[in-house]
């Protein structure tokens, strides 16, 4: 009796373990569009799937030769481009390789998708290799795969300004304890 018992209570908690993980692992997968603009910009979305490859590194967004923002494993964000011809690429890092920036021809109003991609190869005479590299994406396949990722925020359009020095190269910020708790 006791062994009929004891395999009803294995049975019960192999179920109730595989119905939490259900649960838990269910994730709403909704695509949600980037807000509408008075301008006739197109809008570019940029997303990297989740994947353990290289999932600690994040390769810097270069649009038209400027640094936009960093793309993160599970991640994406999206721009505003003006109509015409636009070069999207990643910044190479000591860490790993990137593959040559894509021309990209933007048509008012319309969307694009641009996936990120990255791989590791395993090479037992060198250092890994990792690279990454962005490939454009059909807008039924982005959507869903969007929709499994999150979105990392707005771009972030300020400058940071440099305290300004005096004749002697003195900062206020040299003045400042580095290990005080800031408030």
């Amino acid at each position: 009796i006791m062994m009929v018992t004891m395999r009803h209570v294995l049975k019960a908690l192999l179920l109730s373990t595989a119905l939490l993980l259900v649960a838990c692992s269910t994730k709403e997968s909704v695509f949600m569009p980037a807000p509408q603009t008075d301008k006739q910009d197109s809008v570019v979305y940029v997303y990297r799937p989740s994947s353990s490859t290289n999932f600690m590194m994040s390769p810097k967004v270069v649009i038209d030769g400027n640094e936009k923002f960093k793309i993160a494993s599970g991640d994406y964000r999206y721009v505003y481009l003006q109509p015409g011809s636009h070069s999207i690429g990643l910044n190479p890092a000591d860490q790993y390789q990137t593959r040559e920036a894509i021309k990209l021809n933007t048509e008012a109003g319309k969307s694009y998708y641009l996936r990120v991609k990255t791989s590791l190869k395993f090479e037992p005479d060198k250092m890994n290799t990792r690279t990454f590299w962005i490939e454009t994406a059909d807008e039924k396949t982005a959507q869903d795969e969007i929709s499994e990722t999150d979105y990392a925020g707005p771009v972030a359009q300020e400058t940071i300004a440099q305290p300004a020095a005096d004749k002697e190269g003195f900062t206020v910020d040299k003045t400042q304890d580095p290990f005080a708790d800031k408030k």
